[in-house]
């Protein structure tokens, strides 16, 4: 393998006819930052971010993990679904400790801001990252920077407050120690403390050997690198080090049983993501596949192995493609031919206003800076009334909300059902118990449930629970309505003293708002309104029917108005 300038360590900048004003790189650097905060600084609203708040803050106020798991009350039911699902599930409670510390640190210090603010602030930095490595192998200014924007149009995909960010940033970072070559004794620490906030941490062994497998080849070439000893030692000792974590290593194992795991299918993270249309993700992923085949004859080994264990990765989930973001952008810079003429000068003051449109075009919508929380997801209106009346009977809960009842409703109610995935048959039946599979009741009995906190759908699908549209019907006795809004309905077999049940027909109503108000937030998930026409015409409500599939035929062309509640 001959030498490549373009990989060369002190490659030199591309030639330049004439300099550039020297406010305007700089520039160009700021403008390029602010887009990219505005692309990762939505509010906050992922579901799991609940869950790790309240694990976080348990951790910091109590001294200790949460083992045994004092949040839901039905952790520990029912026989094993698949061989190994207890390691799961105490993997699934462990390996993102400290991660979750530091998210609610960041929380209790600034609040949701904060939260943002640090979200955005990962994000770029894992981008800028990107942007250097691309720099440094080529000299090329503005391709690095066009490597920076494609590293960030596919971490948009990752712009929520999940430990798994320690991961990408840590990635980077590992990239950026290896691509230097110096700071190579940092590795051992850097992975004890990532083994504990992020079970990710395997990905970066991904790293070490790639470019340990590079140093093996250019020995095999007669041209070992001089750091080639204190590289494989660091790398040894770093994965060792990975060990020191109360999971030990059992992050591997573990990734072999969610395969096995029905949950895990449910969650569209883990499908497959979708290669068409084309989007930023199989654009580089292709781009990239094709450069490194048209350069072959002058490819480092790393850029090989780091891609096709990349893209097999991201293959399998779509939480995976911004690994794609990582390797894709770095490996089309750095063998794309030279350009024998400098960026012409009016390129050079339209790349800023570009960026500045960008940004611009976020902050100006609404969507950039949002240093708050999407309330209007959760359930706090029904929240507060359990806690007004003191309900701590079992209560029966959508997953979607079992992070935020965690981190609002406990320790007054535990969760049945919520993000951390940590029982299978639980689930299993939570699934037959939401859809009303084959009449939910004796499971309901089966488990004692006493409360329903029930949402009207499933807003990927468009599905609707049916529990609650079958508890609608006024001749069942079994369970009372008491309370209803435009994020959710609660039922119980006995109402708390003083609170006189509601005309069970009232869920219709509630549903209704539920989709009107899901439609006004985020229109690109009509699905409510197609579920909500075919429950309507299953019941015999012609005209509703009718109405809601005006409403996603509007949503369709772009000419939506909220339909009237009924």
């Amino acid at each position: 393998m001959p030498p490549q300038p373009a990989n060369h360590p002190n490659a030199a900048p591309a030639a330049s006819a004439k300099p550039g004003p020297a406010w305007l790189r700089p520039a160009v650097l700021a403008l390029a930052a602010l887009a990219l905060f505005s692309m990762f600084s939505a509010a906050v609203g992922d579901a799991d971010t609940w869950f790790h708040l309240r694990t976080g803050a348990y951790i910091v106020q109590n001294h200790k993990l949460p083992v045994p798991d004092p949040f839901s009350w039905t952790t520990y039911m029912g026989r094993p679904a698949y061989a190994g699902e207890e390691a799961t599930r105490d993997l699934n409670m462990k390996h993102e400790w400290l991660a979750q510390v530091i998210l609610y640190l960041v929380y209790a210090a600034g609040g949701f801001p904060g939260m943002v603010l640090f979200r955005a602030a990962c994000l770029t930095m894992f981008c800028a990252i990107v942007g250097w490595v691309a720099y440094r192998r080529t000299g090329r200014f503005y391709l690095s920077l066009a490597a920076t924007m494609a590293a960030g149009m596919i971490a948009r995909s990752a712009a929520t407050d999940r430990p798994f960010l320690i991961t990408y940033l840590l990635m980077a970072v590992t990239l950026w120690i290896l691509e230097r070559r110096r700071g190579l004794w940092v590795l051992p620490p850097l992975f004890v403390f990532w083994a504990n906030a992020h079970g990710g941490y395997f990905m970066g062994w991904v790293l070490l050997g790639a470019y340990c497998g590079e140093a093996l080849f250019l020995r095999l070439c007669k041209r070992p690198p001089p750091d080639e000893k204190t590289l494989w030692t660091a790398s040894l000792i770093a994965i060792l080090g990975s060990g020191l974590n109360p999971t030990y290593f059992n992050v591997v194992p573990g990734m072999f049983a969610y395969r096995q795991s029905l949950l895990q299918k449910t969650l569209k993270e883990w499908h497959s993501p979708a290669l068409w249309p084309p989007g930023w993700y199989s654009v580089l992923l292709f781009a990239a596949a094709l450069v490194l085949l048209w350069a072959h004859r002058r490819t480092r080994p790393s850029d090989w192995l780091l891609f096709a264990v990349f893209a097999a990765f991201s293959l399998m989930a779509q939480r995976n493609v911004i690994l794609i973001g990582l390797i894709g952008p770095i490996v089309i810079a750095s063998y794309l031919p030279q350009l024998r003429r400098p960026l012409p000068r009016m390129a050079e003051f339209a790349v800023p206003l570009v960026l500045l449109l960008v940004a611009g075009e976020r902050i100006a919508s609404g969507d950039a800076f949002q240093l708050q929380v999407a309330g209007w997801q959760y359930p706090a209106g029904p929240v507060k009334f359990l806690k007004e009346h003191k309900v701590t009977t079992p209560m029966f809960n959508i997953y979607e909300w079992g992070g935020y009842l965690m981190w609002d409703a406990w320790p007054l109610q535990k969760t049945f059902i919520d993000g951390r995935a940590l029982n299978e048959s639980v689930f299993q039946d939570y699934w037959r118990i939401a859809y009303n599979y084959r009449n939910a009741q004796p499971l309901l009995d089966k488990y004692d449930v006493q409360v329903l906190l029930l949402q009207g759908f499933e807003y990927w699908t468009g599905k609707v629970y049916m529990l609650g549209a079958v508890l609608s019907d006024p001749s069942q006795t079994k369970w009372k309505l008491v309370y209803q809004d435009k994020t959710a309905t609660i039922f119980m077999r006995q109402p708390p003293p003083g609170v006189q049940p509601l005309n069970p027909e009232q869920v219709l109503t509630s549903l209704d708002a539920q989709c009107t108000d899901h439609l006004l937030h985020e229109p690109g998930k009509p699905g409510c309104a197609v579920g909500l026409a075919d429950l309507y015409t299953r019941l015999g409500k012609t005209d509703r029917a009718a109405t809601w599939l005006a409403a996603y035929d509007q949503i369709r062309h772009g000419s939506y108005h909220a339909p009237s509640p009924r």
